[in-house]
């Protein structure tokens, strides 16, 4: 179990816009391996996000 799927919903979100972040800054500078790390934790992230029926971001 990752550890999102206990995190409070405040902190899911923050943790989301973190990921987000990082992936952006790792895309900028060229490492595809640190960027699809977080693609792969915001993919986690956002199934979790839909089970506690949060919108779905982009839409």
């Amino acid at each position: 179990m990752a550890w999102f799927n206990k995190a409070s919903d405040a902190d899911l979100v923050q943790s989301m816009e973190l990921a987000a972040a990082g992936a952006e800054e790792a895309r900028q500078n060229g490492d595809k391996q640190r960027e699809a790390a977080f693609h792969q934790d915001l993919n986690g992230m956002l199934e979790e996000s839909e089970k506690r029926g949060f919108p779905r971001w982009g839409r």
